[in-house]
């Protein structure tokens, strides 16, 4: 037997699914949310996948290469300041 139950609380759906996981009742959810649920928008990230793919650039060995070269640029960076502290030491030690 199907039966419609117009909820006046919403502390009362919580009851409805108690008495569903005794054994007693199922309740289903109104079309109007399961179209709803249909037409979600996708989680945020899902977006991203392939948005670069047929981007000069946007290939994942493209992004890879570009990391590898940007931390490369780092270690220089990090290089030339214990050169330069180096130098530094160096100089008061002199003095």
């Amino acid at each position: 037997m199907t039966v419609t139950v117009e909820l006046k609380n919403n502390n009362t759906l919580n009851l409805l699914k108690e008495l569903e996981n005794l054994g007693l009742i199922h309740v289903q959810p109104p079309v109007s949310q399961n179209a709803e649920a249909v037409h979600e928008d996708p989680p945020p990230y899902q977006w991203l996948r392939g948005c670069c793919k047929n981007t000069k650039g946007g290939s994942v060995d493209d992004f890879l290469a570009d990391c590898r070269k940007d931390k490369e640029h780092e270690f220089e960076i990090e290089r030339r300041q214990d050169e330069e502290r180096a130098r530094l030491a160096k100089a008061k030690l002199s003095s």
